[in-house]
């Protein structure tokens, strides 16, 4: 019923189901550490290319020293759509400039326990149905 392969296959996907399982329930998942630090910032103003095109939305920053102004590239907000004016988000602050902070680019905690419960029950029914 089942090719010659049949005991290494659903041993294998189960060995690696069992391992998913763990990373997703051991791996640190969050964002990783800001460069700089987190500060409230407010946009005052959109820079302009010669084309007219919006590029830039200058931040400012209230920091210990003082408020500081500084430009976010378009290229780093999602969907390159800067934020309206006036509007309040945090930046990640560094006497070189600011950026956004750094954003988790993993699959969720849920999601990794998910594949791998999914495919360890998987791997067991077809060892069971393998008798």
């Amino acid at each position: 019923m089942f090719p010659r392969a049949y005991p290494a296959v659903p041993i294998s996907g189960l060995v690696a189901s069992v391992l998913i399982l763990l990373a997703g329930l051991f791996s640190d998942l969050g964002p990783p550490p800001p460069a700089g630090q987190l500060l409230r910032g407010t946009v005052i103003a959109v820079q302009r290319d010669s084309g007219g095109h919006i590029v830039t939305a200058l931040v400012q920053a209230d920091t210990e020293g003082g408020p500081v102004i500084c430009g976010i590239d378009r290229a780093a907000f999602g969907g390159q759509r800067l934020p309206a004016l006036h509007a309040e988000l945090t930046v990640d602050y560094q006497p070189m400039g600011c950026a956004l902070p750094p954003v988790s680019r993993q699959l969720p905690r849920w999601a990794i326990l998910a594949l791998g419960g999914i495919g360890a029950a998987l791997m067991v029914l077809w060892l069971r149905a393998g008798r």
